[in-house]
């Protein structure tokens, strides 16, 4: 199950600790003789405390902090979307306390657990794109920031993303391989015959690579078309095609240097160095795309196995 406040999207860590308090306000009166007397004035505005946990696989962590914490700084009202679509209203930031899980070698971080705490807005708000979500959404949590016409395809549409960023991550994994294979290579350049023996891994794990990413490239025009409900999928496409070439590029190097035996190093390693160089970039530019894309996919499947509609909120 997940949640959506304003355009971030986070994961309850545990539904059991949802804190939900209404009050309502009284004035109270004194008499001359015996208690006071009460004189309703109306409700309190509701507030909400629960922990979340961003995760990486469901979009960048500091960003999507980042844009809570700026919500909080500007006040700004909120509007929050549970599970399947229930729409709870619109809410201010009040609290927000952050603790980092794991982050990647470069100090990133890739999962942050927070508290945070939610009092009720009543009142217009100048931008609420959620606002409407179970008008436009189809109740679909995600299908609420999508055009109204888009939600019909979700599903047609889940099949291509789902399976291009699968291609995606098994084409990087195979590089993966590559790129630690040719840092072993390029510390033979005075050895050329030495560095022939890992010339047919190399040329083995592209060939797969290649096979990925000319699938990927295969499938451009689905990914393009996937662009108004998904943009990340047409970043992916992009990418993808200058991966393919790359490989292509850095393969046709390499196996100049295997046909020559390992002559003239500068004219054959160093090409392939470079194409590796470009690879890796593109890879690294992908990467927010096919988060974004796993994140939608996460979503949907989350969707696709809540049959219960009771409303236990």
């Amino acid at each position: 199950m997940y949640f959506m406040l304003g355009s971030v999207a986070f994961e309850p860590v545990d539904l059991t600790d949802f804190n939900e308090t209404h009050a309502a306000d009284f004035a109270e009166h004194a008499v001359l003789k015996g208690k006071p007397r009460l004189q309703a004035m109306g409700e309190k505005l509701t507030e909400l405390n629960f922990a979340i946990r961003l995760h990486h696989t469901l979009g960048g962590v500091e960003r999507r902090y980042q844009e809570l914490l700026g919500a909080k700084s500007k006040q700004a009202a909120l509007p929050l979307i549970i599970g399947r679509g229930k729409y709870k209203g619109n809410f201010v930031i009040t609290d927000i306390s952050s603790v980092t899980l794991f982050t990647d070698k470069l100090g990133n971080a890739l999962c942050r657990e927070m508290n945070i705490s939610l009092r009720e807005f009543v009142g217009d708000i100048e931008e609420n794109p959620l606002g409407a979500a179970l008008n436009i959404g189809g109740n679909s949590l995600l299908g609420s920031i999508l055009p109204a016409g888009a939600v019909k395809a979700l599903s047609q549409v889940k099949e291509t993303v789902q399976k291009g960023a699968e291609l995606f991550n098994q084409g990087r994994q195979i590089i993966d391989s590559v790129r630690d294979t040719v840092a072993v290579v390029r510390q033979l350049s005075d050895d050329p015959a030495s560095a022939l023996a890992y010339l047919p891994g190399i040329l083995k794990n592209l060939d797969g690579a290649i096979g990925n990413f000319g699938e990927l490239t295969g499938m451009r025009d689905l990914l393009e078309g996937v662009h108004k409900v998904l943009p990340a999928a047409s970043d992916l496409a992009r990418e993808s095609a200058g991966i393919y070439e790359d490989l292509m590029s850095m393969k046709d190097s390499l196996t100049l240097g295997k046909q020559s035996g390992g002559a003239d190093w500068n004219n054959w390693f160093k090409p392939a160095d470079s194409a590796l160089d470009d690879i890796n970039e593109r890879i690294d530019n992908a990467a927010a795309p096919v988060a974004e894309m796993t994140a939608w996919v996460v979503l949907r499947k989350d969707e696709d196995v809540i049959d219960d509609t009771t409303d236990r909120t």
